[in-house]
């Protein structure tokens, strides 16, 4: 089982995740890392985390699949899962919680308005 405060950031891109896992890690969150929503899906399966922070565009399984496929496992219903995305508008947030997601936020990420979101989690 993982840990309360351990969160999955899920991005094709290494360097953001990289990069997100450090501001977690510095703000006393474990980190776990995918790079495709294939990947997204076996980790859930492995050891539920505590939230998810999942880019949208990603190759193989997007994050729109990878977020339905978690919401059909078992424990995962109710689990935050977080869109980032590099689109701000209003369409694009709608269809990421019609989809499955608990909250959207876009590229350049505040990092204290998902801290923030985080913490509230807790």
């Amino acid at each position: 089982m993982a840990s309360a405060k351990q969160v999955l950031v899920v991005d094709d891109n290494v360097e953001m995740v990289e990069m997100l896992s450090a501001m977690l890690q510095h703000h006393g969150y474990e980190t776990a890392s995918a790079h495709n929503g294939y990947e997204a899906c076996d980790w859930v399966r492995e050891g539920m985390p505590r939230a998810i922070i999942m880019d949208l565009g990603m190759p193989w399984m997007d994050g729109f699949g990878a977020v339905r496929a978690i919401r059909r496992m078992p424990g995962a219903e109710a689990l935050p899962i977080i869109a980032l995305t590099g689109s701000a508008d209003s369409d694009s947030a709608k269809k990421a919680v019609a989809a499955g997601f608990t909250q959207h936020f876009s590229k350049p990420l505040n990092f204290d308005h998902l801290n923030h979101y985080l913490n509230t989690l807790n």
